[in-house]
């Protein structure tokens, strides 16, 4: 996958929403986020509300897709599968460093690294053909101790345009997915967005109790 096929990808289909998704969504957006966290668990039937810089939301997938054993590969080309993570949902975060977006991003994950008890795995993944690239944005970034995942041949995550069927598809950068408790793609969502907010920690959280 090439920036060009980011750049180039169309939005991806609107999903069909459940009508009782699409009442929650906007009984919460007219309330406060006092509001919303004063809801049980169990009052949820759909992810709060949570959206990226640029407005873009979050589209569930139906049915979700198992991707427990995909492997990831860090930057010193040691493997971890998602099958690792299972028992608490993750938060995987697409970037380059030749996206733009992604420098107001990772800052923002790799805060929340350093936080304990979140809830919920982060799992950042450089689609960067070049591991000396991704880690000098790093390093530029002043980003010490990140830890991170690089999809350096293109197998994890791919444009829509590519020859290669990859378990993630990417419309947009930076992306993120969320993948359940599970082991399964919950959904996406594309764009630039502040991790560390409460919204967006509540959001998260709601796949934790998901599971």
């Amino acid at each position: 996958m090439t920036q060009d096929d980011i750049r180039q990808a169309g939005r991806p289909a609107s999903p069909i929403l459940d009508r009782r998704q699409v009442l929650l969504g906007s009984l919460l957006m007219g309330g406060s986020a006092g509001a919303i966290s004063l809801l049980p668990p169990q009052a949820l039937a759909a992810p709060p509300p949570f959206v990226t810089e640029a407005g873009g939301q979050f589209i569930e997938l139906d049915p979700r897709e198992d991707v427990s054993a995909i492997a990831l590969t860090d930057f010193k080309g040691r493997p971890r599968s998602f099958a690792s993570y299972r028992g608490r949902p993750c938060l995987v975060a697409f970037w380059a460093s030749w996206c733009p977006p992604c420098l107001r991003e990772l800052p923002i994950l790799h805060r929340l690294q350093q936080k304990r008890d979140l809830g919920f795995a982060l799992v950042p993944v450089s689609i960067d053909r070049d591991v000396a690239a991704a880690q000098r944005l790093i390093d530029r970034l002043g980003l010490r101790g990140f830890a991170g995942f690089i999809d350096r041949e293109g197998i994890v995550a791919s444009g829509p345009k590519s020859q290669v069927q990859t378990p993630f598809q990417l419309y947009g950068m930076p992306m993120s997915y969320v993948v359940d408790a599970r082991g399964r793609t919950a959904g996406h969502l594309a764009g630039a967005a502040d991790w560390g907010t409460p919204e967006a920690i509540r959001f998260m959280h709601y796949f934790a109790r998901e599971g």
